[in-house]
């Protein structure tokens, strides 16, 4: 069996819309979409050069997603297509800009023909399709298996089959350098009404500093340290926490320095405020039940090179998703109890008695 053809079971699998009226429509759209995002790539890294270091990454993403509605499509529109492809390189790879705007009008044709009902249409322009990618991709230097190996990594990391959470970072560290498995920490609201202040209290002892909103408008993000106990209890890791419960894995010296350091945890605040700012202009995720998938390719980016690049996107989702749900409660009940149950992964937030 032949790489596209595995391929294609294994998007079948993926296909969330299949069975709906517009399903083909979807399909068609979604390809001419990914055909945009390839041919962006292209003239990103035509303007840019070597200052657009994201290039080659990017763009097999893009032909892997692209890959994805051509080979769904196919299957719905065309079927018994895909075994007729041809996999090898083109005799004809062509030249300048003439490969990428031949894909681009191929998909187009595919976008019109299933707007005409026009079954042989579909074949011939997804024929064509094939065609473009296979030069676009060799002109890119890039294998259209590659791609496809990346994007159902892509999808496995995000939409798994089974979601088993990655081991915790520190199972193997001294009990003292590790994040306890149960734990409360009070959120407990000081201040005035014009300038509340948060402060944290674990075991009876102020930990960290009384924090504000920081800004002119509040919003609540003087509650956003809980954003770094969901990490800790979804993901397993929070430089942050680690800080200040005196968790530091000290015994290992790479660990203590790299992963638990002052560098690891300045990118835990940063992402926290980049989520929070995304998080603003959608209700701090209130009734949505996903994350932008572009803003968790960028937590992946900020987070290459440390311990936590190894967790999947799902869970860097659940994380944020119930961090916000907790805020959310805190925020509303202007205090709180927040329960910390790691090996449960469970956050759990009560009034203050």
């Amino acid at each position: 069996m032949s790489w596209l053809i595995e391929f294609a079971a294994a998007a079948e699998k993926t296909d969330t819309l299949a069975g709906k009226s517009d399903h083909k429509e979807f399909l068609a759209a979604g390809l001419l979409g990914e055909v945009g995002g390839v041919l962006a790539e292209f003239k990103k890294h035509k303007r840019e050069g070597s200052a657009y270091p994201f290039y080659r990454e990017r763009l097999v993403d893009e032909l892997g997603d692209t890959l994805w509605y051509f080979v769904r499509l196919a299957e719905v529109g065309a079927p018994g297509l895909l075994p007729t492809l041809p996999l090898g390189v083109p005799g004809d790879t062509g030249e300048g800009a003439a490969p990428l705007l031949a894909l681009g009008a191929a998909a187009g044709r595919v976008l019109e023909a299933v707007h005409r009902s026009s079954a042989e249409g579909l074949r011939t322009a997804l024929q064509d399709t094939w065609q473009s990618l296979r030069v676009v991709a060799v002109a890119a230097r890039v294998e259209l298996e590659e791609a496809s190996k990346r994007n159902r990594d892509k999808i496995a990391s995000r939409w798994p089959t089974e979601k088993k959470p990655h081991a915790l970072f520190d199972e193997t560290s001294p009990e003292e350098e590790r994040l306890p498995h149960l734990f409360t920490v009070d959120f407990i609201e000081r201040g005035t009404p014009e300038k509340p202040q948060i402060l944290l209290r674990y075991k009876d002892i102020n930990i960290g500093d009384r924090i504000t909103d920081n800004i002119a408008d509040p919003d609540g993000y003087r509650y956003h340290d809980i954003f770094h106990f969901a990490y800790a209890v979804y993901l397993g890791w929070s430089p942050v926490l680690r800080s200040l419960l005196r968790s530091k894995r000290k015994s290992d010296r790479f660990a203590d320095e790299n992963q638990d350091g002052a560098r690891a945890a300045i990118i835990e605040e940063a992402i926290s405020a980049i989520v929070f700012s995304r998080a603003k202009r959608v209700g701090f995720f209130n009734d949505i039940r996903q994350v932008d998938y572009d803003l968790l390719k960028s937590i992946q980016e900020f987070t290459k090179g440390y311990e936590v690049a190894a967790v999947p996107v799902w869970q860097w989702e659940e994380a944020i998703l119930e961090g916000f749900r907790a805020f959310r409660q805190l925020n509303e009940l202007k205090s709180g109890r927040v329960t910390l149950h790691l090996m449960a992964r469970q956050l759990i937030v009560e009034r203050l008695r």
